[in-house]
């Protein structure tokens, strides 16, 4: 397990801890410690009075260690009074310890096992940050985690996902996926109530899949443009992938700037044209993208020494390491308004400007992914960019 995923389970373990103290404020457990707290003081004080003389209880403190061996019903028998005012007060201590401490294990018991049944249900607060949600649980979600642990099987990310199945059907999904430490979040995703108890708005990346259930291909890409729309006005630095059904709305979803966006069948009239070329084409692709084929398309981290290196040297390193390098994909900034204004500002500038910000285009927290497929041998490798192989299954 890498050091980031341990430090963030850290951090999740901490919040959960202050997460359970919190609820046992709003318990009965402060009444309950109030009057144990008064019963060890009170007993202590008691027993050490009426037994005045005696060694064992000449010291407050090993007078209160008595009463609390006392409640517990442990009763070591290191110290036993004498008198028959102090056995009486023992005998007292008896009968309230059992009921107080049966109280204080009840309270903590039920505490634990409503958040059980809240997690069964699907009802829990996510306390992941920099993980992933995905929208949807039908075949392409399934396919979707599938894909995530063969490609991350060293470090697998942290994935809660949103459904609105039953909590039966969800634990199945949660068993069949253990290395992703999945969450599962039940209710209808375009609502904020929903995303953010899946934690979006600490959320690294979404992913909205068609809604399976609606069956009709119009009415699951109204689900996924709306969900778009709320997830972006929530947390717009996430990086979200949309998957829709028809190419025509995908216009919907650059208005509200989705960073990806996956149009089912998109490429199915290429494949099937290039295998009136050459056959074999389209099943070159299908196993480049199935986390089962032989060889997959991976995007991988470039190591340092080559920041500043060409294309042909990296294509080499990679390929001593049974890879295959097509191409470079960097993160960079949207283009800026000053990028493109005059030094001199006119009312042009002002116009061109306020269009941009109009837009939303400029804004330094954004960023966009920069595609170069088979770039020119020479072409320098920069610190930003990432490399993107073919290589072979569990390489």
């Amino acid at each position: 397990m890498a050091l980031s995923q341990k430090r963030e389970i850290f951090k999740e373990t901490l919040i959960s801890i202050g997460v359970f103290f919190k609820m046992l404020l709003n318990t009965n457990l402060p009444k309950v410690g109030l009057v144990l707290s008064i019963t060890l003081i009170g007993g202590g004080a008691l027993i050490m009075f009426i037994e005045e003389g005696q060694e064992s209880f000449r010291n407050f403190f090993s007078s209160v260690w008595w009463v609390l061996v006392t409640i517990t019903t442990v009763g070591y028998g290191d110290m036993v009074p004498q008198t028959s005012a102090g056995k009486l007060i023992a005998s007292g201590l008896i009968l309230s310890g059992v009921i107080l401490i049966s109280t204080f294990t009840a309270t903590v018991s039920s505490i634990f096992v409503a958040e059980k049944i809240k997690e069964g249900k699907g009802l829990q607060k996510i306390k992941y940050k920099g993980h992933i949600i995905v929208c949807g649980a039908g075949y392409i979600a399934r396919q979707t985690f599938k894909s995530i642990v063969g490609l991350h099987e060293q470090t697998p990310p942290l994935v809660a996902f949103i459904a609105e199945i039953a909590p039966t059907e969800a634990d199945g999904i949660l068993e069949h996926y253990p290395e992703l430490n999945l969450k599962y979040v039940r209710g209808n995703w375009t609502h904020e109530e929903v995303l953010k108890r899946a934690g979006v708005l600490d959320a690294k990346r979404v992913i909205i899949l068609p809604d399976e259930a609606l069956i009709d291909p119009g009415k699951m890409d109204e689900k996924t443009i709306l969900a778009t729309i709320t997830v972006k006005a929530l947390h717009p630095e996430a990086r979200l992938m949309a998957h829709i059904m028809k190419r025509e709305n995908r216009v919907f979803l650059q208005r509200v700037n989705a960073d990806e966006i996956l149009v089912s069948d998109e490429y199915s009239g290429f494949l099937l044209a290039t295998n009136t070329i050459t056959t074999g084409v389209s099943q070159m692709v299908r196993e480049m993208l199935s986390i089962e084929g032989e060889n997959i398309l991976n995007g991988v981290d470039i190591p340092n020494k080559y920041t500043g290196k060409t294309f042909r040297e990296l294509t080499e390193f990679f390929y001593e390491k049974g890879s295959i390098l097509i191409g470079l994909i960097r993160e960079e900034t949207p283009l800026e308004a000053m990028d493109v204004l005059s030094a001199d500002h006119s009312a042009l500038d002002e116009f061109i400007q306020r269009k941009f910000e109009e837009a939303g285009m400029g804004s330094s927290e954004s960023t966009w992914p920069r595609t170069r497929l088979n770039p020119t041998p020479d072409a320098i490798i920069d610190k930003r960019d990432k490399a993107v192989i073919i290589q072979r299954s569990g390489g």
